[in-house]
């Protein structure tokens, strides 16, 4: 070897030992750095992409999701980081990816304010209302009162299911502002005025300044026992299905089965869903305890297949307190267009185990599920997705309820005659117990009598206080880890 040759080889030597091989991570690194300071929204739009691209049910069908779409799908990539960039929100990144027909996934800037309404926690007046239009009275805009949050402000000023109010804070309701009055109003106290319905008009009955507040609604609202003959009749109005009352649930039913309760009356008129968890409980009060029996079944996309459990069967024990089920053969069920998810989890998983008679109206229409999506690595930020991950089959394979779930008997809510709910006179609930009992509701004068009494309003529900509320037609899947 030359003095030159052996030169040229220390130098050479001497250059790789103080040069550095950094690993891809600086690389990705540094490009995410220089990306933020191009949209500073990069990280939160990598986050949404990558979330849809593993989780979401229709992944498959959309090609801005594929997975050989970008190579690689991150800040190294400048085709992902233009087309991230592209976007001037993150609500239009969100909503370009979802599936056209996707009326249910949805994207918010606190996960911290969705987990908290995921149970139940909701700023409110304690009233919940509808928004109607009434047909026969030149389409006017009215708000009417469903049912009052007990303990709520609502509740203290006195007001009462029925209650019709046309006017918030002085402005007249209408279509174009009744979201921005009720849904969007976080002012502490909102005024309503109060009317009633007198000679086919309305007749001013009063201003009530109601305050809001952060309310924990039971979703328990009333559960009772009608005897009627040799009947012992069940009632349980139930408003939406959260795990953090599963435990309360099952006393309700510890008290009907020994109260020797031979029927059941489900009320989920009111419910737009929650929790998978707590609807195979409330099915395994109703239906009988037997862990080998299937109650749904989800599937997912095809890369999640595998990842979470798929099968789910009926429960015995709830943390270890077994489950007061009565074993029912039949169970009757009060639905409305509210009713949705969770509840027609319920409607759908009980079929092929029981007999359900179903009384109202078409329920929703979502054999879907959902999962909350938040960037665990990034504690930085905020952003949370809610999106579509399963479908949901009854144990004979059936979940094509998209269009909704018909009742087997229709009868709507009519403003004229809502009744007292929980009362035996009630409209839903007295056809309930007719169809128990086999003793009409009214004979022939007695309806003589109610229809010289009571005029029928003619109405098109629009919209509900509850329909802004994370668990609003939501049947999600708790405490699965994402690892986003």
């Amino acid at each position: 070897m030359t003095f030159r040759t052996y030169i040229s080889i220390l130098c050479t030597l001497i250059l790789l030992s103080c040069s550095k091989v950094e690993p891809e991570s600086y690389y990705l690194q540094k490009a995410t750095q220089k990306a933020l300071t191009e949209d500073a929204n990069y990280t939160v739009k990598d986050f949404i992409w990558r979330g849809l691209n593993q989780y979401y049910l229709w992944q498959p069908q959309q090609e801005l999701l594929s997975d050989t779409r970008f190579s690689p799908a991150n800040a190294t990539n400048p085709a992902y980081v233009n087309f991230l960039k592209s976007f001037s929100s993150n609500e239009l990144l969100f909503n370009s990816l979802k599936y056209e027909g996707d009326r249910f996934s949805y994207i918010t800037d606190n996960y911290e304010e969705l987990e908290e309404e995921l149970q139940g926690a909701l700023l409110s007046t304690g009233m919940e209302f509808g928004i109607a239009q009434l047909t026969d009275m030149n389409d006017i805009i009215i708000g009417y009162v469903r049912y009052v949050i007990p303990n709520s402000d609502a509740e203290k000023q006195g007001v009462k299911r029925g209650d019709i109010f046309l006017e918030v804070d002085g402005e007249k309701l209408s279509t174009e502002n009744y979201q921005r009055l009720l849904r969007d109003n976080k002012n502490k106290s909102i005024t309503f005025s109060f009317y009633t319905i007198s000679d086919g008009g309305f007749q001013f009955s009063a201003h009530k300044i109601i305050s809001q507040h952060t309310l924990h609604e039971n979703p328990i609202l009333l559960h009772k026992i009608l005897q009627k003959g040799d009947k012992k009749i069940g009632y349980l109005l139930y408003n939406s299905f959260l795990n953090r009352y599963d435990k309360e649930l099952n006393e309700v039913f510890g008290t009907f089965k020994s109260g020797g309760v031979t029927n059941l009356v489900l009320d989920l008129r009111y419910n737009p869903g929650g929790s998978v968890q707590t609807a195979i409980y409330l099915a395994s009060m109703i239906a009988g305890t037997d862990t080998q029996k299937l109650f749904v079944r989800q599937t997912s996309n095809p890369k999640m297949k595998g990842r979470w459990k798929s099968d789910y069967a009926f429960e015995d024990n709830i943390a270890g307190t077994p489950i007061h089920s009565l074993k029912l053969s039949s169970v009757y069920i009060l639905t409305s267009r509210q009713t949705a998810s969770a509840s027609e989890l319920i409607i759908n998983g009980l079929k092929p185990y029981l007999k359900v008679i179903q009384i109202g109206d078409v329920t929703v229409g979502k054999p879907l599920a959902s999962i909350t999506i938040k960037d665990t690595k990034n504690k930085d930020n905020k952003w949370a997705m809610q999106p579509i991950v399963l479908r949901s089959e009854n144990a004979n394979g059936f979940g094509a309820y998209e269009n909704g779930i018909a009742p087997d008997i229709f009868l709507r809510e009519q403003l004229g005659r809502l009744g007292v709910l929980g009362d035996e006179n009630e409209p839903l609930l007295a056809k309930a117990i007719e169809e128990i009992t086999g003793v009409p509701r009214f004979t022939a004068s007695t309806r003589s009598r109610r229809s010289t009494r009571t005029k029928d309003l003619s109405f098109k529900d629009i919209d509900n206080s509850r329909s802004g509320a994370a668990y609003y037609n939501r049947m999600y899947i708790p405490n699965q880890n994402t690892d986003e």
